[in-house]
C-alpha cells in the first residue's frame, strides 16, 4: 500500500483541533501572565513605555522627539551650553514663571522673594482692583486670542488662576482688609494747589526728574503700542487707576515707611513737586474702563474675610506672596527635581481580586491611594506635561495649579527643561568642572552716608566693590576718578555726561548736607589704591604741555572721534567739556596709561602714548573747565541729566 493512501486513510480533522486547542490555551495563558497588555498594544495601537516584568532589560522610556532631544544633555550639564539653546530657554522659562515658588526644581534656588509683599496692600489699592487683578492679571486679549498687557505684548509675571466668583469675592475681601502700617494724613497747602495746571506742570517735573530711568509707560509710536522706559520699577500706563491718592503721596514721600526693602530712593521733594507729579500720575495715567467690569463689592464682611485666608493659603498665594501671619504649605506643589526618573511605568500591586500588577506613570514613592479614571490625554510623559501646563484642570480638576499661557515653541522648551531634570548629580571624574561664579558680599557704608546709601537705594544702578546693579557707572573707586567739590555739585544736580543715552540718573533734589556727606565718603573710601589723587599736582602742569596735549589730542590720536569737546565730536564716550573740574589728574594719567586696568572690559582703547603725552594730554585735558553759570544753563536745557 502507499504511503498517500495510507495517509489518506487517517483522519487529519481531529489532529487539526488538538493543534489549535493547544495554541489558543498557550495563548490565553500567556495574555494572562503579561496582563493582556501585548494585546492591547496590537488591537489599541498604544505603545509601551517600558516593560515592568522583572528580568527582562528595556529602555525605560524611548527616545524622545527630536524637538526635545536636548532635555538629554541636560541629564549631566548644569551649565547652559551653546549647542542647547531650547534647554537653556526652558530653563530661563522655569524661572520666569517662578515655578519654584511651589515646586522643587533641580538647580533652581528660590529667590528670597517672588511676588510682592501683601501686608498693606489694603493701603494702597481699592477691593475693586484687586478683583479685577485676580481674574484678569493686567491682561488684556485681543480678537485673535492673543494676550497682551497694557496693550504690549508682553508676558505678565503673575499666572491666571481659575477662580469663582466667590473666590474673587472672599480674596478681594481679605486682601483690602491688609493695614499693618497706618499712612501718615499728607497736607498740602492751598496756594500749591492752585498753582496753574497742575497735570500738564507734574508731566514736566516726572520728565525733568528721569522717572522713566527706572519706569515705562506704554505710548502709542507709528500706530504701535510700545513701552518707554526702564525696567527696574514697574510699568506706570494705569497706575492712576490702580493706587489710592492718600498711598501714593504717602509712597512718594518716604517709599520705605511703606516697603523697606523697595529699590525705589526717597527723594527729597518739595510741597510743589509732589502735588504736581501726583496729579500727573492721577488724571493722565490712567483707565476709565479698567474696573467698567467688576461688581460693586462694598465693605467686606468678617466671613468673607475669613474665607478669603483660608484661600489665600489653600490656592498657594502665600508661595510667591507675603503677609505678616500667614505661614506657607510646606512642600505645596511635588517636587519636580527628578521627573525625568519618574517616567516608570512602575508595577503596583492594588487591592483588587486578583491582585493584579498594574503599571503606573508618575509614581515613585510610597502610595496611601490611587485615584484610578479614565484619561482624557495620551499616556505619554510629553502629552501629561504639556497638558499639565496649559490646562492643569484636564489631568487634575481639583488642582490648585494657575494656567499659563505661553506660545507653542516656549511650551516645548519648558517641558524640554523639565524632562532634563534626573534627580542629584552623579559623579562622573571625565565630566570638567563646573564653574561657580562667587557672589560677591552685599556692600553696607557705616554712619550717616550709609543711612543716605539707603534713602537714595545707590545700588539698584550702581555698583560698590562687586555688589550692586549695571545699570549706571561702577562707583568702586569714585574716589580716585572725581574731585569731591564736583561730586557735590553733581549730586545736588546731576549733568549729562552721555548726551545720546535715554537713561539718566534722577533728579533727587539733594540738599547740600546729603551731598558733601556722600562726597565725603566716596572720596575717602572708594579708592583704587593705585591712583592716589593726592599724589599728582595740577600745579605741575603747564601751559606748554597743554598746548602740546591739545595738538596730540585733536591731531595725531583724533580723540574726538569719540569724545565731545565744545559742540563738535563723537559721543561714544563721555563729553569732556568740564572734564578739568570732573577728574583728578592722577585719574587721567593711570586711564591714559591703561584704561582696561582701571576699568575691565571698556571700549576705551589702549593707546601707546609715552609718558610725556600721557602728561601732555593730562595737561590739556585740566583745562576744559566750565563755570557753573554754564552748567546750570544746560541743567535747564536738558532737565537734570546724568
Amino acid at each position: 500500500m502507499s504511503a498517500k493512501r495510507i495517509l489518506s486513510g487517517i483522519p487529519w480533522r481531529p489532529y487539526a483541533v488538538a493543534v489549535f486547542c493547544a495554541f489558543a490555551v498557550s495563548l490565553v495563558y500567556w495574555q494572562v501572565r503579561t496582563d493582556w497588555r501585548e494585546w492591547k498594544q496590537l488591537t489599541h495601537g498604544h505603545v509601551l513605555l517600558a516593560n515592568a516584568r522583572s528580568g527582562i532589560l528595556s529602555w525605560k522610556q524611548p527616545i524622545v522627539p527630536a524637538q526635545f532631544a536636548q532635555a538629554s544633555c541636560g541629564a549631566c550639564h548644569r551649565e547652559d551650553l551653546a549647542q542647547t539653546p531650547r534647554l537653556n530657554h526652558g530653563r530661563q522659562l522655569l524661572v520666569k514663571f517662578n515655578c519654584v515658588g511651589c515646586h522643587q526644581l533641580q538647580d533652581v534656588d528660590r529667590p528670597e522673594m517672588l511676588g510682592p509683599d501683601l501686608t498693606n496692600i489694603g493701603t494702597k489699592v481699592s477691593r475693586e482692583w484687586i478683583y479685577k487683578w485676580l481674574k484678569d492679571p493686567r491682561t488684556l486679549t485681543d480678537a485673535d486670542g492673543t494676550v497682551t498687557v497694557v496693550g504690549v505684548d508682553l508676558e505678565p509675571r503673575m499666572p491666571k488662576f481659575d477662580l469663582s466668583d466667590v473666590e474673587l469675592s472672599a480674596l478681594s475681601a481679605y486682601l483690602s482688609a491688609q493695614h499693618a502700617k497706618r499712612l501718615e494724613p499728607s497736607r498740602i497747602s492751598t496756594a500749591v494747589s492752585k498753582s496753574g495746571d497742575a497735570a500738564e506742570q507734574g508731566k514736566t517735573r516726572y520728565n525733568q526728574m528721569f522717572c522713566g530711568t527706572c519706569h515705562a509707560i506704554a505710548v502709542e509710536r507709528g500706530g504701535e503700542t510700545k513701552l518707554i522706559g526702564g525696567d527696574i520699577g514697574p510699568e506706570l500706563t494705569k497706575v492712576g487707576s490702580k493706587v489710592k491718592p492718600e498711598w501714593l503721596v504717602a509712597w512718594l514721600r518716604d517709599p520705605q515707611g511703606y516697603l523697606e526693602h523697595t529699590r525705589m530712593p526717597r527723594f527729597q521733594w518739595s510741597d510743589k513737586d509732589l502735588y504736581q507729579v501726583t496729579q500727573y500720575i492721577l488724571t493722565r495715567l490712567t483707565d476709565p474702563d479698567l474696573l467698567k467690569n467688576v461688581p460693586e463689592l462694598g465693605e467686606p464682611s468678617e466671613a468673607e474675610v475669613q474665607l478669603g485666608r483660608r484661600l489665600f493659603v489653600e490656592k498657594g498665594c502665600a508661595e510667591c506672596h507675603v503677609i505678616q501671619g500667614v505661614k506657607p504649605k510646606i512642600e505645596f506643589g511635588p517636587n519636580l527635581s527628578a521627573l525625568a526618573m519618574a517616567a516608570g511605568p512602575y508595577a503596583i500591586e492594588i487591592e483588587s481580586p486578583r491582585k493584579l500588577p498594574v503599571a503606573f506613570h508618575f509614581v515613585k514613592a510610597n502610595v496611601e491611594r490611587l485615584d484610578i479614571r479614565e484619561a482624557i490625554i495620551p499616556r505619554s510623559m510629553i502629552a501629561y506635561l504639556q497638558a499639565k501646563i496649559t490646562n492643569p484642570a484636564s489631568v487634575t480638576p481639583e488642582t490648585h495649579m494657575p494656567t499659563f499661557r505661553m506660545s507653542p515653541s516656549d511650551l516645548d522648551d519648558v517641558t524640554t527643561a523639565l524632562l532634563s531634570m534626573s534627580g542629584p548629580q552623579m559623579a562622573n571624574t571625565a565630566q570638567n568642572s563646573i564653574i561657580v561664579e562667587r557672589h560677591h558680599t552685599e556692600f553696607h557704608p557705616d554712619g550717616e552716608a550709609g543711612q543716605l546709601y539707603q534713602r537714595y537705594r545707590c545700588y539698584v544702578c550702581h555698583t560698590f566693590k562687586g555688589y550692586g546693579g549695571t545699570l549706571a557707572p561702577d562707583l568702586s573707586y569714585e574716589g580716585s576718578r572725581s574731585r569731591r567739590d564736583w561730586l557735590i555739585e553733581f549730586l545736588k544736580n546731576p549733568q549729562t555726561l552721555r548726551p545720546t543715552l535715554t537713561v539718566r540718573m534722577p533728579v533727587f533734589s539733594m540738599s547740600e548736607q546729603d551731598a558733601t556727606t556722600l562726597a565725603d565718603y566716596l572720596s575717602a573710601n572708594l579708592r583704587k589704591p593705585d591712583v592716589n589723587p593726592a599724589a599728582v599736582d595740577d600745579a605741575a602742569f603747564t601751559l606748554q604741555m597743554a598746548d602740546h596735549g591739545k595738538q596730540l589730542f585733536e591731531d595725531k590720536y583724533k580723540c574726538q572721534s569719540c569724545h565731545t569737546i565744545g559742540s563738535s565730536g563723537g559721543y561714544v564716550g563721555p563729553s569732556l567739556n568740564n572734564v578739568g573740574n570732573w577728574m583728578t589728574p592722577a585719574w587721567m594719567e593711570a586711564w591714559l596709561h591703561n584704561p582696561q586696568a582701571l576699568v575691565p572690559g571698556t571700549i576705551e582703547p589702549r593707546h601707546s602714548f609715552s609718558d610725556d603725552e600721557v602728561r601732555d594730554i593730562t595737561a590739556y585735558l585740566l583745562t576744559l573747565k566750565q563755570a557753573p553759570a554754564a552748567l546750570t544753563a544746560a541743567s535747564a536745557a536738558g532737565g537734570g541729566q546724568k
